[in-house]
């Protein structure tokens, strides 16, 4: 059992029904998931509107939410991405480019159908020389991301940054995972408690089950199958939507339990 505290510093979430410009709070008791409007895209300021096309949904989505966080966290921070299908869209680029007569390929197609595109792209563009990971847990990508960060805040003793998303898949792809939402989440963590510091955290592994959300907004949001939503039940306890302790799944017979105490 591990009770260390961990500092939450900074929270994020990007999704078509929840204006940024709205506390998360609020969004997380207001928003819904009923309808949204078509052609929604996410849109990270550090890049120009005219490079957007140059970047998949998902590194638009993880870029936005990294953007989001980063003012809460130091140049020394480390960052953790988390997606369950990464690059889905341009992997459909290259498989229908290899349908094709010449096979022809851009290169960048390569660098960026990799599962760390997202990460890479981040750390280039805002010239970040501390390591980035990037995990894929499939429908518990959000836990072990979390897991992964905690432990290297407590072990390092240095912040770091989560950052998960993931988007619709396109056809055919969507048949096996048809997730319908995009969406992003970020926290900054820390070693230290500071005056920006919203929330500590006490972890350990529990055989207990995942939490469910409590708000409407959240529970439409687990509806979509998205798995970056598997974080909002953590998120109505930081903001104090909700009380109590979080359990997030893991791939295996543990979870990861997380007992927040709001600052």
């Amino acid at each position: 059992m591990n009770h260390t505290q961990i500092f939450v510093d900074a929270v994020s979430l990007i999704a078509p029904s929840k204006e940024n410009t709205q506390p998360l709070a609020k969004s997380l008791a207001t928003a819904s998931f009923a309808t949204f409007p078509e052609g929604w895209k996410p849109s990270p300021e550090s890049i120009p509107p005219r490079a957007h096309r140059r970047y998949s949904p998902q590194t638009l989505l993880a870029i936005q939410a990294a953007e989001d966080i980063a003012p809460a966290l130091p140049e020394n921070a480390a960052w953790v991405f988390g997606s369950a299908y990464g690059e889905g869209e341009t992997l459909q680029l290259i498989l229908e480019a290899l349908r094709g007569p010449t096979m022809a390929i851009r290169p960048t197609r390569f660098q960026n159908s990799v599962h760390n595109a997202a990460s890479g792209q981040w750390t280039i563009a805002q010239r970040i020389k501390t390591a980035a990971t990037s995990i894929c847990g499939a429908n518990h990508t959000a836990g072990s991301s979390l897991l992964k960060a905690l432990l290297q805040v407590q072990l390092e003793q240095r912040p770091v940054g989560v950052v998960l998303f993931d988007a619709p898949l396109p056809a055919p792809l969507d048949t096996s995972h048809r997730l319908t939402c995009p969406a992003s989440a970020g926290l900054a963590l820390s070693n230290n408690q500071s005056p920006q510091s919203i929330a500590s955290i006490a972890f350990s592994l529990v055989q207990q089950a995942e939490t469910a959300p409590q708000s409407s907004y959240a529970k439409e949001a687990l509806a979509t199958l998205n798995p970056v939503f598997s974080i909002l039940p953590l998120f109505e306890n930081v903001t104090g939507t909700a009380t109590g302790k979080t359990v997030l799944g893991l791939n295996g017979r543990m979870n990861l339990n997380l007992e927040v105490t709001a600052l």
